[in-house]
């Protein structure tokens, strides 16, 4: 009884310091980057506000709150890597026995750079690709029915960000199916079964994050999540493909 208690209370204070860890993380990414968010907020005003859109703020604070959510959502961004690194090493010890996990220098390096190249792709893609298209979109068709467009800096600047974060994780995928495929943590029959619970989660999000109600809106946003999970699938099928055919010749050696 001792020793459970004794396991149990090792166990609470390893998960307070990675908690610990983590919050100040956060708080460090949240306070550094809140000078930052209002150059910020200014140059996706410049980048992607339609010409003849206007901005108002409707409460006193909104500007404050604005920045404050941009610079959690920094914040967060900084401190996924964290969240996910603990999340890896509770997993890999804890199914340390039926699943071989090992992650070489070298392999780690790799993973990496990877990630962070997928993620500016992410957010390249969003922000000067889809962003502009889909705002210009908007605005033409509130213009063709006599509406003034004016947006609500909040929402319009808070949709701008949290777009542009979402799309850079969702180019993760690749890397993320893949790691979890190829180290036993997921099989690829899994994501075949539940593809259309994935679909629906992708139109969740986008319904989560488009500031209309509309089905187009959310589909701008919904199609490339399904078309880049569809990639990734490949990828990992691909990868398991290759990977049997080398066990196979290896043990036919």
């Amino acid at each position: 009884m001792s020793e459970a208690i004794e396991n149990l209370s090792a166990i609470l204070v390893t998960l307070r310091n990675k908690l610990l860890v983590i919050a100040a993380v956060l708080l460090t990414g949240v306070v550094v980057s809140f000078n930052f968010t209002g150059p910020l907020i200014e140059r996706m005003k410049i980048d992607l506000l339609p010409e003849g859109a206007k901005l108002v703020y409707v409460s006193p604070l909104e500007v404050m709150m604005l920045q404050l959510k941009l610079s959690i959502i920094i914040g967060l961004l900084i401190t996924l890597p964290i969240i996910a690194f603990y999340a890896y090493r509770a997993i890999s010890r804890k199914y340390s026995i039926k699943i071989p996990v090992s992650i070489g220098k070298g392999q780690f390096f790799f993973l990496s750079i990877s990630v962070v190249i997928m993620f500016i792709l992410g957010v390249a893609y969003s922000y000067f690709l889809m962003l502009p298209l889909f705002l210009k979109f908007l605005y033409l068709d509130a213009e063709s029915s006599g509406v003034t467009a004016t947006y609500s800096i909040f929402k319009f600047i808070s949709f701008i960000a949290t777009t542009t974060a979402i799309f850079g994780l969702v180019f993760e995928l690749p890397i993320v199916l893949t790691f979890l495929t190829r180290n036993g943590f997921v099989k690829y029959s899994t994501l075949v079964t539940y593809r259309k619970h994935i679909y629906v989660l992708a139109m969740f999000v986008a319904a989560l994050v488009t500031p209309g109600a509309d089905v187009f809106s959310q589909m701008m946003v919904a199609v490339p999540m399904v078309i880049f999970f569809e990639i990734s699938m490949v990828i990992v099928r691909v990868i398991g493909v290759k990977n049997k055919v080398s066990k196979t010749d290896s043990s036919l050696s």
